[in-house]
């Protein structure tokens, strides 16, 4: 039975994701920001409180966790958007969007890189944006989300490569502009059917795809 371990299943896409592959019987690591946000219908499954900002809560899931293989990692953990424009910029937002969604994530596969290691099929999917690619950035704005996002592609570049001799593949995935309360009422994605093409998408990844950037139906978007 493999077992995935995700972050920020608080609500939105990471708790979808938990759901999901816990009705596929997969062994489920559940981590949470707030562990009151706890999904106590997936019985079986590890709850653990993990706030991607602080070292000691990765420690400690850590020495629960152990030496368990982990086939794969769902980096989920994210906040933003910011708004501000130039003149107006809440900069400590700023600097918690990078604690967060660019260092979090690094911390996460330096944690867990061995369980990885030891599981079968070895994958590691960042949660992105396309807000983070550079190219595709015609609207400006939103400095500190579109930079973090960023920042987190361009890791997942260097961990596709300095993993790669161990088999493990690192993907970085964009789900959509999906319906949760970071995306906006109007979204065009349901959370449940994001999650489900991205589910295919991590099922099909080779080590071909490794280091790559897809949006949530696997069509690859540029850097």
């Amino acid at each position: 039975m493999p077992t995935v371990l995700i972050t920020g299943c608080d609500h939105g896409i990471g708790r979808e994701f938990a759901c999901q592959y816990a009705q596929e019987g997969w062994e489920v690591i559940a981590t949470y920001r707030d562990p009151e946000n706890r999904i106590d219908a997936l019985s079986g499954s590890v709850h653990a409180s993990l706030d991607v900002t602080d070292e000691a809560q990765f420690t400690a899931l850590k020495a629960e966790i152990g030496e368990r293989p982990i086939d794969l990692i769902i980096s989920n953990a994210g906040i933003g958007l910011d708004t501000g424009r130039l003149g107006s910029l809440d900069f400590s937002y700023v600097r918690q969007m990078y604690e967060v969604n660019t260092i979090g994530p690094l911390r996460l596969i330096e944690c867990f890189a061995d369980n990885l290691k030891a599981g079968e099929m070895r994958r590691f999917i960042a949660i992105t944006s396309r807000m983070g690619s550079i190219s595709l950035n015609l609207s400006g704005g939103h400095y500190g989300y579109r930079a973090s996002k960023a920042g987190l592609n361009a890791m997942v570049r260097s961990l596709a490569i300095d993993l790669f001799s161990h088999g493990i593949t690192v993907t970085a995935l964009h789900p959509g502009w999906v319906d949760t309360a970071g995306g906006g009422g109007n979204a065009a994605v349901p959370v449940a059917e994001s999650v489900q093409e991205m589910r295919m998408v991590i099922s099909r990844l080779g080590n071909h795809d490794t280091g790559q950037l897809y949006d949530y139906k696997g069509v690859p978007l540029p850097w």
